[in-house]
Parts: C-alpha cells; structure tokens; sequence
C-alpha cells in the first residue's frame, strides 16, 4: 500500500515539476512577435540570366520589405535586423514581366509570421546589340563664318548593347560641339551621347566608347577670278577671238595666312599650238598647296574661238 501511495506521489512530483518548469520558461522568456522594416531584397542567380542574353529593367533598383516573426523574446531580442536574409530566385525566368515570391531564412527557432509585401515584379527582357555612327553636331555659333572639318575622329561608331525595350529607342548616337575652343587643332576627348528621336538621352545601356577622339579644321574662304593658261601659238593665218571659262570664278578654302594674298587661280596650261579651230574642253585648277575649292571640285570647261586672218592670201600659204 506503501509503495502505491508513494509512485503516486512521484507521478505528481513530476508533473508539477514539468508544470512549474512550463510556467517559468513561458513567464521568463515566453514566444514573441517582432517586426522588421526595410529588409533589403537580394536578387540571387543575376549572373545565370544575363549569360542566357536577359536582363532585369532597371536592374539598379533596391526593394525592400517588412517581416514579421515569431520566436522566443530572448532571441528576438538579439536578432538584428541584419542578420534577417531575403531574396528571389531568377534562374528560371524567361522575358516578360514576372512576379516572384520573396524567400525569408531566419535563425533557428525563429519563424516568419508576415511578409509585406510578400512579392516584387520584375521585368526581364533580351539583350541586343545596335552598332551607330557617332554624329557631329556643331552649334551655330562655331558654324558663323567659317568651315568647319573633321580631321580626325575615333572611333567613328558606337556599338550599343542593352534591354530590347531601350536599344529600339535609340534615333542616334550624338557628340555636341558648341565650344569655340575645341577647334584649336588638338585632339579632345568628348563624351558620347545616346539619344532617342525627341532628344532624349537613354540610360542602363552599356556604350562600347563613352568617349571618341576628336580633331578640326578650321578654314577660312574667298571667292577668286580664274585664269585660263595657254602654251605654244595658233596657226599665223588664225587669231583668237575670243576664251572663256565656266565658271569663271570660284570660292577657294584654306588658312587665313594663306589665301589672303590669293586673287587669281591659273589653270594648268592648255595647249593651243598650232591651233586652226575652235576649242573646248576641261582643265583642272593650279591651286596652291594646302588651298582647295569650296564645295566643288578643280575641274573646269574652257573655250577657245579662233577665226581665220582676213588679210591671208595664197601667196602667204605658198609661202607656208
């Protein structure tokens, strides 16, 4: 009878000690909730995506979410909010714009409550390529009175490469010259523009060169007279009547220094030996080095009319 009373006793024992063990475990360190702001988002598996030739739109910006969670208050207590890691996985995704759940991993006997937002959207999209001359465009005050040449330029076209959205947008590629100084005849470096056809520059695409080389030539110009150049004689019983050209003068281009003093272009001599009718033709332009015609080139028509003496007679051809 004893030995009944005294298991019974035990039991009791036991679970008044489990009871009291319960009671100062949930009393001294009971389960909590503790929420966490702005826990950045990591988008894992980037790299995977891009080697299959995607992208992420606006692949730059940071999401963030709020969790709540749930554990014993000791070791919400010690949990920062640093320690709390978030993430989607883009591995799988294909082009489109996609909703992804956000993964929470918490330390253990920790557990996640509430997510908010519990997702972010994502637009991926196919990388293309788009290759563009880099276009000069000069303002009007470095266009006023002179003539402007590129002299050198390189490289002499970008190659673009970006989301299909933007790549699509692009009108040209665009270098700006609008400072004087730039045409002293040395090479500047100068950034290059991407722009769409209303002018506006697009952004999260990669440039194959930010900057190209640049160099000019500044000219000066003046219209001048031609001179038509002739060598040898016309036949004794002929006489020139007349010689023209077409045009008859023309704009040349060069260094002030140079053709400052310059009012006449001879043409390279035409031969007229001999000659017993009239003559036309072409001729090029004798310009002097480091001069050269203005919108045009050195090629010019001539003509030559020539007539017979009138006081020729047939003892002077006998004479011949």
């Amino acid at each position: 009878m004893n030995n009944k009373n005294d298991l019974k006793l035990k039991i009791l024992s036991i679970i008044v000690a489990i009871f009291m063990w319960t009671f100062v475990i949930n009393t001294t360190n009971p389960t909590v909730n503790k929420s966490y702001r702005n826990i950045p988002v990591v988008i894992r598996n980037q790299d995977d995506l891009e080697k299959n030739g995607y992208t992420i739109i606006g692949k730059d910006e940071s999401y963030a979410t709020s969790v709540k969670l749930k554990g014993s208050r000791e070791k919400l207590l010690s949990l920062r909010s640093e320690n709390i890691y978030a993430s989607v996985d883009i591995s799988d995704l294909k082009e489109g714009v996609q909703s992804l759940d956000i993964e929470v991993d918490t330390p253990s006997g920790v557990s996640v409550d509430e997510i908010e937002p519990g997702e972010i959207n994502l637009n991926i999209q196919k990388v293309i390529e788009k290759t563009m001359p880099v276009n000069l465009i000069f303002s009007d005050e470095i266009k006023d009175g002179r003539i402007v040449e590129v002299n050198e330029l390189s490289p002499k076209e970008v190659t673009v490469k970006g989301p299909a959205s933007i790549i699509n947008k692009i009108d040209r590629a665009e270098l700006r010259i609008d400072d004087i100084n730039l045409l002293d005849g040395k090479i500047h470096n100068l950034p290059v523009k991407v722009l769409d056809k209303n002018g506006k520059v697009l952004s999260d695409i990669n440039i194959s060169h930010q900057d190209v080389n640049v160099s000019f030539l500044v000219y000066e110009t003046k219209r001048v007279n031609l001179k038509l150049v002739t060598i040898g004689r016309i036949d004794r019983d002929y006489e020139e009547t007349s010689r023209e050209l077409s045009p008859d003068s023309i704009v040349i281009k060069g260094q002030e220094s140079v053709i400052r003093d310059i009012e006449e272009i001879p043409t390279k001599p035409v031969n007229i030996n001999y000659l017993r009718s009239n003559s036309t033709g072409d001729v090029k332009l004798d310009l002097p080095d480091a001069v050269k015609v203005y919108n045009g080139d050195d090629l010019v028509s001539y003509r030559i009319d020539v007539q017979k003496k009138a006081n020729v007679t047939s003892d002077d051809k006998k004479e011949d």
